[in-house]
C-alpha cells in the first residue's frame, strides 16, 4: 500500500515581521505575489534583495526554503529554514516546514525532532500531530504513530489526511477492520480522494472481499483515469480471481504511464552498468531486425557513452552525462520500444515431472523453511521467459552494485510470468496454502559487479529462479543464493530488514544469534522456495562478460510478513 507524501509545507505565510521587515514590506509584498503566481526566479531574486538589507529577516529566509525545497535543492532548503528558526524561533510553521524538508531528505529523526519543536509552541496544531505521526511510522514506531494521528483528529475531526494515515497505521498492525472504517471516514469526508480509495481498496482485498476491492479501485480511475496506484492494484485483484488478461492489460497502462511517457530526461547522471547493458540490448534487438536501423543512432550514442565511461581511470559506477548528450539515450529513460510476445501455454508452464509429495515434504522438513528444486518449468516455458527478457527494453531500474531490475508494474508483466505465478501457487498448496501473489520481479546483473546485499522480504514465501543457461556460469558452485537459517526480527520495520544501510546492523544480528548460512549454487531453471523472513542475499558470481550470459534471476512473493 503506497502512501502519498503527507509531508507537505505549509502555505506562504507574511506573519512575524519585525520593525525592518516592515519598511521592507512593499518589496516583501510583491516577492510574495511572484511567488504565489509560481514565478519563483523573479521571486528569489526580490527575497534576496530583501536579505542584502536585512539579513536577519526570518521570513525571506522562510520562503526562500520553501522556494529551494519546491525546486529539489533540499540541502539548501534545510540551511535556510534553520536560519528562520534562529532568526525566530517561536515561530511553529518554520519548525513544522523544517521537517518537512527534512524527513523528505530521510532524516526522519531529526524531522521528529522539528515537528516536536512546533508543538512545544503550538500544541493545538493539527498539521503538525499528523506530520509526527509520519515520522513516527517511519520510525517503526506504529503505536505512537497511531496516537498522533488520533490527537490530530481531536483537534480536527475532519482532517482526512490524518484519517487517511491512520488506517495505514492500522492496516500495518494487522488490524484491518479498523483500517477499514479509518478509509470510509475519510471518503465520508472527501468521496475524491484517491489514495484512501486505493487503501479501502487493499484492506478489502486482504479481508477477499476481491469485488469490493474491485469496485473502489475502477472509482479512483474513474476520477483520474491514469491513476498509476489504481491501475497496479486493481490488476492484483483480478490476477487474485484468475482474470490474467484483464490484469496484463491494467499492468501495463501501469508501465506504460510510469516508463512509456516520451518526456525530456533531466537527470545529471546514468548508471555506467546501464549503459552498457542498454547498449547490449539495443544492438541485440537491431541485429535481429525486432527494431529498425531508425534506432541506430540512438545504439550509437549508448556505445559512445560507454567507451567514454569505460576510459575512467576511477572506474566510477556513474558518470556525468550533459543535457544533450542525455537526449541522446533518452529511450533507456523515457519509453519501452519493444516488448516480446510471451503467451500462456496451453500445456502448462510448470513441469509436470515434479515429486510434489517429495518436494513439499522436504520444504516442511527444514526448520525455517528453505530448500530448492531443480527444473522448475517445461524447456518451453524456460526459452519463452527468458525470451521476453532478453528482448523486451523494460530494464529501467538501476542499482548501485551495478544490476538492473524489473517490476510488474514497471514492465516485467507477461501472460506466461503469470501462468507460472499462479500454477506454482496450486501445485503446491501445503507450501504456499492461502498465500496470493504479492510481488514480481526481474533483475540482470552485470558480469563485472556484484548482486544484491544482505536482506529480508516482506511476504510469506519467497521463490527465487534462475534462467540463464549453466554454460554462461564460470563457477559452478557459486553464482547463486546465500541464505541464513534466521528470521528477521518481528518488530523490525521494513527499512531495518530491507535497506542497504542496515547491512551492519542485519549482519550484527546474524552473528549475535549464531545464524549459519546456506549456500545454493547456481543452475538454469533450478528454484530456492524459502520463508521470506529468513536474510538472504546473491552468492558471489562469475559469468561470462556478454548479453546473452547475463545472470538473470526472478523472483515471486506469496503472502504478507507477519508484523510483531
Amino acid at each position: 500500500m503506497n502512501r502519498a507524501d503527507r509531508r507537505r509545507t505549509e502555505k506562504l505565510q507574511g506573519r512575524g515581521q519585525s520593525r525592518s521587515a516592515m519598511a521592507l514590506k512593499p518589496l516583501f509584498d510583491e516577492a510574495v505575489v511572484h511567488h504565489r503566481a509560481g514565478r519563483l526566479v523573479e521571486a528569489t531574486q526580490l527575497y534576496q534583495q530583501i536579505l542584502a538589507m536585512d539579513p536577519h529577516h526570518a521570513e525571506t529566509h522562510h520562503l526562500l526554503g520553501l522556494i529551494a525545497y519546491r525546486t529539489g535543492a533540499l540541502e539548501d532548503a534545510v540551511e535556510l529554514l534553520s536560519q528562520a528558526t534562529r532568526e525566530n524561533a517561536s515561530h511553529p510553521t518554520y519548525w513544522f516546514n523544517l521537517g518537512v524538508v527534512l524527513q523528505k531528505q530521510g532524516k526522519a529523526t531529526e524531522a521528529l525532532a522539528a515537528y516536536e519543536r512546533a508543538l512545544t509552541i503550538h500544541p493545538q496544531y493539527p498539521e503538525a500531530h499528523s506530520n509526527v505521526g509520519n515520522a513516527l511510522m517511519e520510525l517503526g514506531r506504529l503505536e505512537d504513530a497511531a496516537a498522533a494521528y488520533r490527537r490530530a483528529l481531536q483537534i480536527r475531526p475532519d482532517y482526512v489526511e490524518a484519517h487517511n494515515n491512520l488506517g495505514v497505521v492500522l492496516k500495518e498492525q494487522g488490524k484491518l477492520d479498523d483500517a477499514r472504517v479509518s478509509y470510509e471516514q475519510a471518503l465520508r469526508l472527501s468521496p475524491n480522494h484517491l489514495e484512501a480509495q486505493c487503501n479501502l481498496g487493499n484492506v478489502l482485498m486482504d479481508q477477499g472481499k476481491l469485488d469490493a476491492a474491485i469496485a473502489h479501485f475502477e472509482r479512483a480511475l474513474k476520477i483520474k483515469p491514469n491513476y498509476v496506484n489504481a491501475l497496479y492494484h486493481l490488476a492484483f485483484a483480478l490476477m487474485w480471481q484468475q482474470r490474467f488478461e484483464e490484469a496484463l492489460n491494467y499492468l501495463r497502462r501501469s508501465a506504460d504511464l510510469k516508463q512509456n511517457h516520451g518526456r525530456a530526461v533531466t537527470s545529471v547522471s546514468v548508471s555506467t552498468s546501464r549503459l552498457k547493458h542498454d547498449a547490449e540490448q539495443i544492438s541485440y534487438l537491431l541485429n535481429r531486425g525486432f527494431l529498425g536501423e531508425e534506432h541506430s543512432s540512438y545504439r550509437d550514442a549508448l556505445v559512445q557513452l560507454g567507451r567514454r565511461s569505460a576510459e575512467d581511470p576511477e572506474k566510477a559506477t556513474r558518470m556525468a552525462v550533459n543535457a544533450d548528450e542525455f537526449q541522446t539515450i533518452a529511450p533507456s529513460f523515457n519509453r519501452i520500444l519493444h516488448y516480446a510476445e510471451s503467451p500462456a501455454l496451453p500445456s502448462g508452464a510448470v513441469s509436470p515431472m515434479l515429486d510434489v509429495p517429495a518436494i513439499e515434504k522436504r520444504y516442511h522438513a527444514t526448520r525455517p523453511e528453505v530448500m530448492y528444486l531443480d527444473g522448475l518449468l517445461t524447456q518451453e516455458a524456460l526459452a519463452s521467459l527468458r525470451r521476453f527478457c532478453l528482448e523486451s527494453t523494460i530494464w529501467k531500474r538501476d542499482y548501485e552494485n551495478g544490476y538492473l531490475g524489473a517490476f510488474l508494474g514497471d514492465g516485467f508483466s507477461c501472460t506466461l510470468l503469470l501462468q507460472i505465478a499462479e500454477e506454482l501457487r496450486l501445485k503446491f498448496p501445503r507450501i504456499f496454502q492461502h498465500h496470493l501473489l504479492t510481488q514480481a520481479w526481474a533483475f540482470k546483473y552485470d558480469s563485472e559487479r556484484t548482486g544484491l546485499n544482505i536482506h529480508a522480504d516482506a511476504a510469506a514465501v519467497n521463490v527465487n529462479f534462475w534462467i540463464t543457461p549453466d554454460e554462461a556460469n564460470l563457477d559452478s558452485e557459486h553464482g547463486g543464493l546465500v541464505v541464513w537459517d534466521k528470521e528477521a526480527p518481528r518488530d523490525w520495520n521494513f527499512k531495518d530488514y530491507n535497506n542497504t544501510a542496515n547491512e551492519p546492523k542485519v549482519r550484527k544480528f546474524l552473528l549475535s544469534s549464531g545464524a549459519n548460512a546456506v549456500t545454493i549454487p547456481y543452475r538454469a531453471n533450478r528454484a530456492v522456495i524459502f520463508n521470506s523472513d529468513l536474510f538472504h542475499e546473491t552468492d558471489r558470481f562469475h559469468f561470462k562478460d556478454d548479453y546473452e550470459s547475463r545472470r538473470l534471476n526472478i523472483t515471486l512473493l506469496y503472502g504478507r510478513r507477519l508484523n510483531a
